[in-house]
């Protein structure tokens, strides 16, 4: 997993923070519980065009799993090779 930048905060019943991803620096990520399990949302930016930004949410069994899934779903999203799993510590 990436490592976390140490801004954890609650707000609106959900876990603000961010997390590091390599490449790409830190990313804000908001965890929430949802009828499926855990949901993470983040944005990724084009550093190129500032005007393009793609939201995501991500659902997994777990509070871990989301935020654990997070730099893989932004390698994904800027299509970088994903062919790892999911490490979770």
């Amino acid at each position: 997993m990436a490592n976390l930048t140490g801004m954890t905060r609650l707000e609106a019943g959900a876990v603000v923070d961010e997390v590091d991803v390599p490449g790409v620096g830190p990313v804000p990520v908001r965890v929430q519980r949802c009828p499926a399990g855990w949901q993470a949302t983040f944005e990724v930016r084009d550093a190129a065009t500032s005007d393009l930004t793609v939201t995501h949410k991500l659902v997994a069994p777990t509070y871990r799993e989301a935020k654990g899934a997070v730099p893989q779903a932004v390698a994904f999203l800027l299509g970088r090779p994903v062919d790892a799993p999911v490490q979770i510590r």
